[in-house]
């Protein structure tokens, strides 16, 4: 790699965006250009920290200390060089030729760092606070996987501390960014926006949580707290379990409720928005919405969603349906309340038990 070719860096953020996260490599294209940069490299941060936080092949203990040299390659003047030397250095050998797009990615970071260190200070701040903040909650939860090599929570407000790390902090940094580069968002506004900004981040992981329980315990991990499971009678271990699959599905149905709650307030996040800032609407409204039609899904077929080979997810007609109509809808609150209705109505059938 050409590090020291600015074009070249830039080059490897966008396309390996796409190689990580080809939905979110299609969704930024939204945004407003001064902020696309920006929200890029957050998201390849993110990633970066989460692949690493993510390798169950490494020791918990390697994890940390690679977390808390990742924090310290971030400072308000701009990357600091030497402890992204020290930080590559720790890695593991093999990820610099991995084939793996994501390990990949992180043995290369420099060229994220090069083209974040471009980037005028108003930008940098709010991503080197996020990323440091999500990665010392990440700290605390790879140390959490137990001796028998489960990783659990055990508690509802260990989920929502853990979504808030990995996924609240996204909904603050957001705020901030946008706030940032719109006249359009007074001071007022913002902290509107920010008393809401968590729930749209929790939305989107706790729609993930419920949609990947059976792929998430093949790796010995589950997100689902274990007093939810415990008051239907099941470990957390046994929820892909056919023979407790009605117990399973009352877990999950309780999971779609926490995550049905935060979506409420991610609308209105959303409708905080000014109707002059169309793009950052549309930005936030796809992944909203696909969450929502999923979570229908999720409480329509319960059980179904939680066999050992299930993968639920919307068809492409839907994602071209949310993406045509919210283009045409994104100005007027009142066909967006009316979008936000439909699917408020259907989840509250699916879950009081009535046909929708």
């Amino acid at each position: 790699m050409l590090a020291g070719d600015a074009t070249v860096a830039a080059e490897f953020c966008r396309e390996w965006l796409q190689m990580v996260s080809r939905t979110f490599a299609l969704n930024i294209r939204i945004l407003p250009e001064a902020i696309q940069d920006t929200i890029r490299l957050a998201y390849l941060f993110m990633r970066i920290a989460d692949t690493v936080e993510d390798d169950r092949a490494m020791p918990a203990t390697e994890r940390k200390d690679l977390l808390d040299q990742f924090c310290r390659c971030f400072a308000p003047e701009g990357p600091v060089w030497g402890e992204v030397d020290v930080f590559r250095g720790m890695l593991p050998a093999s990820w610099k030729d991995a084939p793996d797009p994501d390990q990949f990615l992180v043995a290369h970071c420099h060229l994220v760092f090069q083209v974040f260190g471009a980037l005028p200070g108003e930008l940098r701040y709010p991503v080197d606070e996020r990323v440091k903040e999500m990665c010392s909650g990440m700290v605390h939860y790879a140390m959490q996987r137990e001796e028998d090599g489960w990783f659990r929570l055990r508690t509802r407000q260990e989920l929502f501390d853990y979504c808030y790390f990995v996924a609240g902090t996204v909904g603050l940094m957001l705020t901030e960014l946008f706030a940032a580069k719109s006249v359009f968002i007074s001071r007022k506004r913002q902290e509107r926006l920010r008393s809401r900004s968590v729930s749209f981040g929790l939305c989107l992981q706790l729609v993930n949580i419920a949609r990947d329980i059976p792929a998430d315990w093949a790796r010995r991990t589950v997100f689902v707290p274990q007093e939810m499971c415990e008051a239907h009678g099941i470990s957390p271990e046994s929820l892909p379990d056919p023979t407790r699959r009605v117990q399973s599905s009352k877990v999950l149905v309780d999971l779609i409720r926490l995550a049905d709650h935060e979506a409420r307030e991610a609308q209105k996040y959303i409708l905080d928005l000014p109707r002059t800032c169309a793009r950052l609407r549309l930005f936030c409204l796809w992944p909203l919405l696909m969450s929502q039609d999923t979570l229908v899904l999720l409480a329509r077929q319960p059980a179904a969603a939680l066999a050992p080979e299930a993968r639920i997810k919307i068809g492409r007609r839907r994602v071209k349906l949310i993406v045509y109509s919210t283009m045409a809808t994104c100005w007027s609150n009142s066909l967006l309340r009316l979008q936000f209705w439909w699917r408020n109505r259907a989840m509250k059938r699916l879950l009081s038990g009535a046909p929708v």
